[in-house]
C-alpha cells in the first residue's frame, strides 16, 4: 500500500488570498503552500479520497490515472467539488473502452452533490451508497482490498459525514490504513482503533472556545490518540486560524479562533503556534512527547508519497 497526499490544507488552502494574518504572510515569504487536503491510496487499485476544488492541479503533478473508485467523506465543497475534472478520463477515450467510475458518500451526503452534479451521474460517476459499518460492495473492493465506513461528528449540517477504513490483504498480510476527513468528535468510540496508520484532522493546534468550524485540534486529538493507539500517524488539514499573540487586528478577523485554554507542556507553558512545514512538525514532536505518546507521526506537507507495506 502507498499513499500519496495530493492536498493538506484547510478549506481555503493556505495561504489564504489576500490575508493579512502572520501565519499566511509567513507562508507566501517562504513560498509555502497547501491545497486542500486530498488523499491518493494505491492498495492493489488505485483509489481517490475526496476530490476538491484543486484536483485538477493535483492529479497533473502526480501524471494519476483513472481511479478505481472515488470515495467522498462528506458533502462540503472542500471535499468534492473537483469530481467535475474527473471528465478527463472519459474525455480522452473510445467510448466504448469507458467505464463509470464508482463513487461512494453516505446517502445524506449525495443529496447536496448530485444538486450540483447531477449531470455526471452515471455517464461519469457511478453512484453508489457509503454506509457506517457496512463494508463498501462492488470492485475494486473484495477479500483482497475491504473498505468499511466510520460515522463521525463534523457538526450539524454535513449529516453525511464519514470516515474511511481500507484494508488490504495480500499474500497472508493485512494492513489497515484509516482516515478521519473532517470531525469534531467521533461516534463510535473505538471504530477508528488499532490501525496500522491513521491519517488524522489536524485544523487548530489549540481547541477553540467556540468550536465553530466543528474541526478537529490537535488538542483534542491527543486522548483520541491515546485511545485508538495507531501504528503511526499522519496529521492533514491544517490551518490558519489559531489566534497568535500580538498578531493585530488579524486576531479579529472573523476565521480567527481564541483557544479555551491553550494546549501546554509539563511547565505550563503554552507552546507557539506553528506557521509551516517545519514548525508544525517540530509542534506536533514536541507535543507528542510531553503527553507520553510514543508515535511515529508527520505533519504531511502536499505531495509526500509514503510506501506503508
Amino acid at each position: 500500500m502507498e499513499i500519496i497526499f495530493l492536498g493538506s490544507g484547510g478549506a481555503w488552502g493556505l495561504p489564504e488570498h489576500q490575508c493579512p494574518c502572520a501565519t499566511c504572510r509567513h507562508l507566501r515569504s517562504i513560498g509555502q503552500r497547501r491545497m486542500r487536503t486530498s488523499l491518493w491510496v494505491e492498495a492493489g487499485a488505485p483509489i481517490l479520497i475526496d476530490p476538491g476544488p484543486d484536483l485538477r492541479a493535483q492529479i497533473m503533478a502526480h501524471d494519476l490515472p483513472r481511479p478505481a473508485a472515488v470515495l467522498i467523506t462528506h458533502e462540503h465543497h472542500d471535499h468534492y467539488l473537483g469530481l467535475d475534472e474527473l471528465l478527463c478520463y472519459r474525455r480522452n477515450r473510445p467510448p466504448a473502452d469507458w467505464r463509470p467510475i464508482p463513487t461512494y458518500a453516505h446517502p445524506q451526503a449525495w443529496p447536496a452533490i448530485e444538486q450540483r452534479f447531477a449531470y455526471l451521474i452515471p455517464s461519469l460517476l457511478d453512484k453508489r451508497p457509503a454506509l457506517p459499518g457496512q463494508p463498501l460492495e462492488g470492485a475494486p473492493f473484495g477479500p483482497e482490498l475491504v473498505c468499511t465506513p466510520v460515522k463521525t461528528d463534523h457538526g450539524p449540517v454535513p449529516k453525511g459525514s464519514l470516515g474511511y477504513i481500507l484494508e488490504e490483504r495480500r499474500r497472508g498480510r493485512e494492513y489497515r490504513l484509516g482516515y478521519t476527513s473532517d470531525l469534531v468528535r467521533t461516534v463510535e468510540p473505538l471504530a477508528l482503533a488499532y490501525l496500522d496508520c491513521l491519517v488524522c484532522q489536524c485544523h487548530f493546534l489549540n481547541e477553540p472556545q467556540v468550536n465553530r468550524a466543528n474541526h478537529l485540534s490537535l488538542q483534542n486529538a491527543l486522548p483520541l490518540l491515546k485511545a485508538w493507539r495507531p501504528g503511526r500517524a499522519f496529521f492533514v488539514h491544517l490551518s490558519c486560524q489559531d489566534t497568535i499573540p500580538g498578531d493585530e487586528p488579524a486576531n479579529a478577523m472573523l476565521k480567527k479562533y481564541a483557544p479555551a485554554a491553550p494546549l501546554r507542556d509539563p511547565q505550563g507553558q503554552a507552546y507557539p503556534i506553528p506557521r509551516d512545514q517545519a514548525s508544525w512538525q517540530a509542534t506536533v514532536d514536541r507535543v507528542l512527547a510531553d503527553h507520553g505518546l510514543e508515535l511515529p507521526a508527520l505533519v504531511a506537507l502536499d505531495g509526500l508519497r509514503v510506501k506503508l507495506c
